[in-house]
């Protein structure tokens, strides 16, 4: 019999998530990361933060792919002790709303399937504001609910992007009141179903996938609770065009 689990569970520090998703820990790999990148098109040696940047995957290949001069800043020791090796990294550890970075100082802030794990999501933009330079580009990829639902967060055992998720307009709202405008806001729910399809493959089911990494009696309500808000996957790219510190 599992032993059962008390604490939180973040999903991201699970073997048999990473098994599955590799190093990205995310729906599509780098394919929404290329799609901004292409689209802001930063000169190459811009400096670009990526907030909840794991073990690094994609601050190495905006240095590789795209010549940029990027960082990474992650919470979890874990994931930060796993760092890529093939490669000098900067990769912080800190906390997305303290980060340990200047004002003004970044040209692009990637949070790729991050930002629905921060407690407070309102705080972390407004320090993403901060540490953005005038006109600078924020660039999140992240689930939303794409139905009317109960919010996730605190319903859920797990720390995950499903836990925070919240409705299109709701994070539409929240990006605009901390001075942003919304350049560019894209569905990508078929990578999210495609990252579903190959956990079924590798685990039987998803049912199955959520028995291995929580308590066998909280795994089925788990599963029901996000499928009443009918997740999806979205590309969302703004620019810093207010100051909110007046």
């Amino acid at each position: 019999m599992k032993e059962k689990k008390t604490d939180i569970i973040s999903v991201y520090e699970e073997d048999h998530v990473r098994s599955v998703t590799g190093p990205t820990i995310r729906p599509g790999g780098f394919a929404l990361t290329d799609r901004a990148m292409a689209f802001c098109g930063f000169p190459e040696r811009s400096r670009v933060l990526d907030a909840g940047c794991g073990c690094g995957a994609t601050v190495r290949h905006l240095q590789r792919r795209w010549g940029l001069t990027a960082t990474g800043v992650d919470l979890s020791q874990r994931l930060l002790a796993d760092r890529l090796q093939d490669g000098p990294l900067e990769l912080i550890r800190g906390d997305a709303g303290r980060l340990p970075i200047g004002t003004d100082t970044m040209d692009g802030l990637t949070c790729e399937c991050a930002l629905s794990i921060m407690p407070d999501p309102k705080a972390v933009l407004q320090e993403y504001h901060r540490v953005l330079k005038p006109k600078g580009y924020l660039i999140l990829t992240d689930i939303y609910l794409r139905a009317e639902s109960p919010r996730l967060c605190g319903s859920l055992p797990i720390n995950a992007c499903f836990s925070g998720a919240v409705t299109r307009d709701e994070r539409t709202r929240q990006i605009e009141a901390a001075g942003f405008s919304i350049l560019l806001w894209e569905d990508h729910t078929k990578l999210l179903k495609e990252l579903a399809a190959r956990f079924v493959f590798e685990l039987g089911s998803l049912k199955k996938f959520w028995e291995h990494i929580l308590p066998c009696d909280c795994s089925g309500k788990t599963g029901d609770l996000i499928r009443q808000g009918k997740p999806g996957y979205s590309l969302l790219i703004a620019q810093k065009t207010q100051d909110t510190s007046s």
